[in-house]
């Protein structure tokens, strides 16, 4: 309900009052998602400027509200996850408000997908977006803007790559026997039984 009434007041609004409020409330976040930084960093360049502005409004109202109780496990592929409230675990790390993670749900390949399963040491309210949706909305601005598709393309091979080469070279190192078969498991990010997995606290 505060999801849809937040949604409801800023799409009530006149274009440019719902960029500079929609920018002001979700900027911290924003800037934790790597593709969508990326086009904010164009805000200074007047021919893209608006459009991408705009485009990273409609994406901020397109975000679906989630809740989970706590001792709950949840995550998947190709959901971005943005923590609002509580605190839950995620790859060895306990994330609070403001935590964001798996920003890679831009790729296809899930192979090259970091874990996004995630678990709810209190109750916790979430928004999501999924890579169908987010890429429906890149496809609606192909005409009015085509560079916004080129640059997510971009990013997107760029990140693919990246990841492909670090899933190579941990193969290796495996079949050199430098990484043990039980590291899978902590490739995964989970630590179902022990705090002292958890390294650190995302702020």
């Amino acid at each position: 309900q505060r999801r849809a009434r937040y949604q409801h007041i800023i799409s009530s609004m006149s274009p440019g009052l719902q960029g500079e409020v929609v920018m002001e409330i979700n900027r911290k976040w924003i800037q934790k998602v790597s593709v969508l930084n990326q086009l904010m960093a164009e805000i200074n360049n007047p021919k893209l400027s608006e459009t991408f502005s705009g485009f990273v409004v409609e994406v901020s109202l397109r975000m679906q509200s989630a809740v989970h109780a706590q001792g709950e496990y949840f995550g998947q592929p190709h959901l971005l996850y943005i923590l609002i409230r509580g605190l839950a675990t995620h790859n060895r790390r306990i994330r609070r408000s403001g935590a964001v993670w798996g920003d890679d749900f831009v790729l296809s390949d899930i192979s090259l997908v970091q874990a996004s399963q995630a678990f709810a040491l209190t109750y916790v309210e979430l928004t999501t977006l999924s890579r169908d949706c987010f890429l429906q909305l890149v496809e609606s601005y192909k005409d009015a803007c085509p560079e916004l598709a080129r640059r997510v393309r971009r990013f997107c091979g760029w990140l693919a790559f990246q990841r492909a080469l670090l899933k190579e070279a941990k193969r290796r190192r495996r079949e050199a026997g430098y990484i043990a078969d039980s590291d899978e498991a902590d490739a995964r990010g989970w630590s179902k039984g022990s705090s002292a997995s958890w390294q650190s606290v995302e702020t």
